[in-house]
């Protein structure tokens, strides 16, 4: 039998696909990808917008649609928030956050007919949902979650509704999971959360995530381990210093500000000011003056007016930072900021998102283009028709000119040009810095 995934959101999401898919074929099945004959095709959902909740909708119905013949398990946190609604839609089971280990007994009952539903309390879970994780195919970088769920309560995020409590994976887990990828042959690993920077405090005794990085600093894990997002007022000085001076950790930091207004971050039930977000920008250049720095910014909060917007405009303009991510406020059920007045229309929204994000390019193409001419070290992830793929430690996508470089080897390069959004790397002769893996043939047997 033969099952696909179709995962939408956050890299949290991702790496419970992976973790998914290995439960499946230990259980017998042959994981292939999407469109390729699956009798079985798992919709691993968000509804963190509405967008993302759109496209869970639509991902399901395309499903539908373009796999007739096929079997659906809609997972993940659209079903933990409204159960009923994939089912209405045409899934053939549902499974909650807190139930996707159960993944094998769900395939199962659809392939056989059988209805399946399985949607717990989900605040009730004070496990992390821990789930084995080999080699992910056709991919040089693994994703491992070692924190899930989240304690604060920002007045429009649905996260801690369809994700729990805060809950860590304890660092001998952390460990034994990395050593089995560096076997396995991964090169890079990103390290996962809902709360990241909020890692280890609800262990006994408890840790943090500095003190994880510095264990793994000495451990045996894949050379590159890179973190996911992280909220500002979690990165102190300790933490930035570990970062700084690591053979391992890549210098990349992906930080939600939301907003460059006071009142609005208040608003939020954020928990810093644009200030110390200026402070925090300014002690990540001084100890890491080439490292990506992204940008998370939530545009038209009910309340948010034009000078309101103007000020996050001009904070990220001054700031030296590397890229934006930007979304359009939009209500979440059961949230404080669905029943705030001053809600801004979504032509105004629209208008906002566009002008940050014209901001945020302009933003990448200055940090890209300061490193033409420099050395990097660049893993080589993939051929597109235009050439060779590759990512630098510091978040830089690369185009390098050898077209015979093996998938999984970190090179190092000089940076030509910039062409097309990716930087033009050609390799020095000298031998590659690490072992290849194995081609992708190879890893579809695994």
């Amino acid at each position: 039998m033969k099952a696909s995934f179709v995962t939408v959101g956050c890299k949290v999401n991702q790496a419970e696909s992976e973790a998914m898919a290995e439960l499946l074929r230990e259980g017998g099945w042959e994981i292939v990808p999407y469109g390729e004959g699956a009798d079985l095709v798992v919709l691993n959902t968000c509804v963190v917008t509405a967008k993302a909740e759109a496209d869970s909708r639509k991902g399901l119905r395309r499903i539908r649609r373009e796999v007739p013949g096929a079997k659906v398990i809609v997972t993940g946190c659209w079903p933990q928030l409204d159960p009923e609604a994939p089912l209405a839609i045409g899934a053939d089971a549902v499974l909650g956050n807190g139930e996707k280990a159960s993944i094998r007994e769900a395939a199962q009952a659809a392939m056989e007919g059988v209805s399946f539903q399985a949607v717990g309390e989900i605040r009730k879970i004070r496990e992390i949902f821990s789930l084995p994780i080999r080699r992910p195919r056709f991919h040089t970088r693994a994703f491992l979650k070692i924190q899930d769920g989240c304690n604060a309560r920002c007045r429009y995020c649905v996260v801690p509704l369809v994700r729990g409590r805060e809950r860590s994976l304890p660092p001998g887990e952390v460990l034994k999971a990395l050593k089995g990828l560096e076997e396995e042959g991964v090169r890079e690993v990103v390290l996962v959360g809902i709360h990241l920077g909020t890692y280890g405090q609800d262990l006994s005794p408890p840790m943090s995530l500095k003190e994880l990085l510095l264990l793994l600093e000495e451990a045996s894990t894949p050379p590159r381990i890179r973190l996911s997002s992280i909220e500002p007022d979690e990165v102190n000085e300790g933490l930035l210093q570990v970062i700084a001076s690591s053979q391992k950790i890549c210098p990349h930091l992906h930080l939600p500000l939301q907003s460059g207004d006071e009142r609005v971050l208040r608003e939020m039930g954020r928990k810093y000011s644009p200030g110390y977000f200026r402070d925090l920008i300014s002690s990540v250049r001084s100890k890491m003056p080439d490292a990506a720095i992204g940008v998370d910014l939530l545009v038209g909060f009910p309340g948010e007016d034009e000078g309101a917007f103007q000020k996050t405009y001009r904070l990220i303009e001054e700031l030296d930072v590397t890229y934006l991510h930007v979304f359009p406020f939009s209500p979440r059920p059961r949230t404080p900021a669905s029943f705030l007045p001053h809600q801004v229309s979504d032509g105004v929204k629209k208008e906002r998102v566009i002008e940050l994000r014209r901001l945020g390019q302009k933003k990448r193409l200055d940090f890209y283009s300061r490193h033409v001419g420099r050395r990097l070290q660049v893993l080589i992830e993939g051929r597109r028709r235009e050439g060779i793929r590759g990512l630098s430690r510091n978040y830089l996508f690369c185009l390098l000119e050898d077209g015979n470089l093996p998938l999984g080897e970190e090179v190092e390069g000089v940076a030509l040009s910039l062409k097309e959004g990716r930087l033009i790397i050609r390799p020095t002769p000298q031998a590659a810095t690490s072992s290849p893996m194995p081609s992708r043939s190879e890893v579809s047997r695994v």
